[in-house]
């Protein structure tokens, strides 16, 4: 499995960065920015080509935003490949999850990487008010 980092601007990059930071190097890690300082959707063409080089591979790409330009992007490719699994939201917690999980690649997979990614966001005022509220019961 590959997997692809592509956001608008420099989030996928630094994505990359922090990953790196946490869990190594990887060489599997590829991200990419869009519409950065006059590259347009050069992006497209980086990728497609990864992709059909590499045809035996999966891959899974991660993608800033739903409806945006870059997941508009990447969803055009999934009419085409087969072997690539789109995912948009992009968080660190989902992007560490795909990073380390193991097992076959397949929709169930991707599933389970979402809801880990899903847990990742939290409203710590809702949580913390939740835990006050659970020490006056017990008193």
């Amino acid at each position: 499995m590959r997997i692809i980092l592509v956001s608008h601007g420099k989030l996928a990059l630094g994505m990359k960065d922090t990953l790196q930071l946490i869990v190594g190097p990887r060489n599997d890690v590829t991200a990419y920015e869009a519409y950065e300082d006059g590259k347009g959707d050069k992006f497209i063409g980086q990728i497609k080509k990864l992709v059909s080089e590499n045809a035996n591979e999966k891959f899974v790409v991660i993608t800033d935003v739903l409806g945006g330009s870059v997941n508009n992007e990447m969803t055009s490719l999934l009419k085409e490949n087969r072997n690539i699994y789109l995912i948009t939201g992009m968080n660190l917690p989902l992007v560490i999850t795909l990073a380390t999980k193991t097992g076959e690649v397949n929709s169930e997979f991707i599933g389970s990487v979402v809801r880990e990614g899903q847990k990742g966001v939290i409203n710590i005022n809702q949580m913390m008010n939740e835990v006050a509220s659970e020490d006056s019961d017990e008193l």
